[in-house]
């Protein structure tokens, strides 16, 4: 039977576990995982890991889940308190989702057919509760940004697309002629910064033209009345 833990305990190994999966899907991909592996280096028993996750999927999700809560917040902070202006920003952020896949190889070799299995293997509910939670966080953040002049409205859509996008590009970076890829990926995130800028200060301008429209009518309507 499985040690019990206390829940110090067990946020102390829960935390041990997700970073031992982060090492070894970089070290030698998520195919080759195995929980006996994953549960040597947290220094617990085969046992003991599935009283912390019922399954090697549900596990493989939790730390991507830890990978996007990490590096989404910087990224997000790069476009929010970044220095330099909105269009200098954007293109940090764009760059940044490519040096993702640079700091963690793991990622990079992730292929479709995997992700699929991982989600046909995990109850359903489950893939919903993670999709609601990131369309929460990135309406969220995406609301701040047009309010803040950084996106247009008319681009969530499909500033939403990107990021899969821009992922599918680096898992790919063999396949670019050599010396190509750092060029390639530069020009991607400084073309996409400033198309997106360009329409976000161009909504910002279609904004502040209806506020000046409308305060200019509000005075002609009192002077008509005095």
């Amino acid at each position: 039977m499985p040690k019990a833990f206390s829940e110090a305990e067990r946020d102390r190994i829960r935390s041990k576990l997700i970073a031992a999966g982060k090492r070894l899907i970089n070290k030698v991909a998520i195919r080759l995982l195995v929980v006996d592996d994953i549960a040597r280096e947290a220094g617990i028993s085969k046992g003991s890991f599935y009283s912390f996750y019922p399954s090697r999927e549900e596990f493989i999700l939790s730390v991507f889940e830890s990978w996007e809560t990490e590096y989404r917040s910087l990224l997000i902070h790069e476009v929010t308190k970044g220095e330099g202006t909105a269009r200098e920003r954007i293109e940090r952020f764009f760059l940044g989702t490519f040096e993702i896949l640079e700091r963690e190889p793991g990622l990079a070799r992730l292929g479709m057919k995997e992700i699929q299995s991982i989600i046909e293997r995990l109850p359903p509910q489950r893939i919903a509760a993670h999709q609601a939670a990131d369309i929460r966080m990135l309406e969220g953040t995406f609301g701040g940004w047009v309010t803040e002049g950084f996106l247009a409205p008319d681009l969530i859509a499909a500033f939403r697309g990107l990021v899969p996008a821009l992922f599918s590009i680096a898992i790919h970076k063999e396949d670019f002629p050599p010396g190509s890829y750092s060029p390639a990926v530069k020009l991607i995130a400084e073309a996409l910064a400033l198309r997106i800028t360009t329409g976000a200060g161009g909504a910002v301008a279609r904004r502040r033209g209806g506020t000046r429209r409308a305060l200019q009518e509000s005075t002609r309507e009192k002077e008509k009345t005095t």
